[in-house]
Parts: structure tokens; C-alpha cells; sequence
């Protein structure tokens, strides 16, 4: 289903609930089977769910008797700057992100939605690669993207920023830039003049968080589960033993996304993130561009239905 202004006012409320997750909110719709009579229910038909909580009770209460001015202008900007708002009830969001353990509530999306469909491959990395690390993601991203995968990753310094200029450079490239910001809030700025390519090119800009946030530590490390979530499989092209390219890495690895890397005889710098890759997280070694790409295309996509899972 599509959800309309009126709908995007009662989810953005129902997701401010403490203590209801992805998972519990998707059970709490499904009982009562849609979002308007989740809305209209009464206090004890909530705690008969078994899903609403009775300290739930008096925060939903707050929230329900809010004015919905404030989640009504957020709206209405994102329409004056065409973002599209997508929730987990609406048939647009991605199926992979939905398998996802602890998927995002709501995606703010400003761009190229189509990009979300086909082959995606994620090309991370340290913000202080070698000049060959930066090279090496260039070129293997702009033979991807010529290959017709879009590269998806986070828009920061160094590889990432090397990854996006590559499948921009691809006659056909086509790029999806995760941000642990809000859209109207670009980080870091020195790449302000990146994301506006991305979105001149066709690209897409992706965000869970509200428009104007401007980012925390937690929000730029659960950004990582959306840049590997939407991937087919995941490059790790240069990085340290420890950072946010590792985080990235284990992060993919648990969420069975294939993880791949340079040959260690490539002697990319830094590459003791790639060696802890091998050990650690499964990460394949390729030596070229063409490599990853038939080994990818070999593999059958091995993402998990994480069933079991409970948020």
C-alpha cells in the first residue's frame, strides 16, 4: 500500500513509541490489519495484543492528542523537495531492508527510487586510503557500474567518496549514497558538491533519519545496516584493523551478504581491516574488477530471511 499525508502523521507517531520496534509494530498493524484502526483502538484492545505494553499506553496518549502540525510540515518539505517518505507499509520499501533484523521505520528518499530494483554491490573503506586504495576503488567501481550493478555506500571521505566518483564516471553509472544525517543536513560538507552529482546524475540519497537531524556516533554506525541491507554483496576495498569500515564489514557478514576484498598480493594500504576480512568475515580475494563481478554473478543472492529474529 502507498501511504498518504494523514497515514505518514499516524506512523510517524506510532514509531515514536518506545519500546515498539520494526517487528512488533508490523505485528500490531497485522492484528488489527490496518494502521487507521491501530490508531482508533482502544487501550485494552492494545494490551490484548500482547504487543502494547501498559507503559506504552500513557506515551501513545501524548502522541495520539499531539498536534500533527510539526509531522505535517516535515511532509510538506520533503514534497517541495521531492523526497519521497516510504515506510515499511508502503510497497515501495526495499524487500531486502524488510529481511533485515532491525529495518528502518521509515526511508527518506531523494532521487532515483528505481535504483532500489536490480544488482546492488556496497564498496566501503577507510576515510584515509593510499592513493593506489582510492584508485583501486574508482576503477573497480566504474567497471561495475559498466557492468549495469549500482554502487551503493555511505557518501563519506576517502573509498566511499572514490566509489561514488567511479559509477558516476560509467557512461552508465548509477550510485545510492546511505547518509547517517538527515537529507537537508549533508555530511561531511566537503562533499556537499558530491551528493549534489549524484542527485544531477540520477543517483540516490538515502536516509532513515528525519530531515534536519544532523547526525550522531549511533546514527553513522546504523546507517551500515542500510548500505549493506540494500547490497547483493559487499567490496571492502582498504582498511585498518578497526574503524567504521570494519564495523561495515562484520555488519554485512552478519547479515550473510557476501563479503569480498583485494588480493592481499595486491598490496592495497591499509590492509590490516582486509587480512582481519579473510580471517574473520569470510571476505573473498579477487585481483580485478572482472573477478568480483563473475564470481558475483556465480553466486545465488545468499541474503538471510533472518527468521527467528524479534525487535
Amino acid at each position: 500500500m502507498t501511504v498518504d499525508e494523514t497515514q505518514l502523521v499516524k506512523w510517524m507517531k506510532l514509531s515514536l513509541i518506545k519500546g515498539l520496534g520494526p517487528r512488533k509494530i508490523e505485528r500490531i498493524v497485522g492484528v488489527f490489519g490496518s494502521l487507521e484502526k491501530t490508531f482508533d483502538a482502544q487501550p485494552h484492545e492494545l494490551l490484548d495484543t500482547r504487543v502494547f505494553k501498559q507503559d506504552m499506553l500513557a506515551e501513545w496518549k501524548k502522541l495520539k492528542e499531539a498536534s500533527d502540525e510539526n509531522f505535517r510540515r516535515v511532509i510538506r518539505e520533503c514534497s517541495q523537495q521531492n523526497i519521497r517518505i516510504v515506510t515499511m507499509l508502503d510497497s515501495a520499501y526495499p524487500t531486502k531492508l524488510k529481511r533485515m533484523p532491525y529495518p528502518p521505520l521509515t526511508l527518506f528518499l531523494w532521487g532515483n527510487t528505481s535504483l532500489l530494483e536490480g544488482e546492488k554491490v556496497a564498496i566501503v573503506g577507510t576515510r584515509q586510503p593510499s592513493d593506489e586504495a582510492k584508485k583501486l576503488a574508482f576503477e573497480f567501481s566504474k567497471y561495475l557500474a559498466d557492468s549495469g550493478l549500482t554502487i551503493v555506500s555511505g557518501g563519506a571521505e576517502g573509498i566511499d567518496a572514490a566509489a561514488h566518483e567511479g559509477a558516476l564516471a560509467s557512461g552508465i553509472g548509477k550510485t545510492i549514497c546511505v547518509w547517517g544525517t538527515g537529507l537537508f543536513h549533508p555530511y561531511p560538507e566537503k562533499n556537499a558538491g558530491l551528493f549534489e552529482k549524484i542527485k544531477a546524475s540520477h543517483g540516490l540519497l538515502v536516509s532513515e533519519n528525519l530531515p534536519k537531524f544532523s547526525g550522531s556516533r549511533i546514527s553513522f554506525i546504523q546507517r551500515n545496516r542500510i548500505t549493506s541491507g540494500l547490497s547483493d554483496a559487499l567490496f571492502v576495498c582498504a582498511s585498518e584493523k578497526t574503524g567504521g569500515s570494519m564495523v561495515q564489514t562484520k555488519i554485512a557478514w552478519e547479515q550473510r551478504v557476501p563479503v569480498f576484498c583485494p588480493a592481499m598480493t595486491l598490496n592495497i594500504q591499509p590492509n590490516a581491516g582486509i587480512d582481519f576480512a579473510i580471517k574473520n568475515f569470510n571476505a573473498q580475494e579477487v585481483k580485478s574488477p572482472q573477478e568480483l563481478v563473475e564470481r558475483f554473478r556465480k553466486k545465488p543472492n545468499s541474503l538471510s530471511p533472518y527468521l527467528g529474529q524479534e525487535t
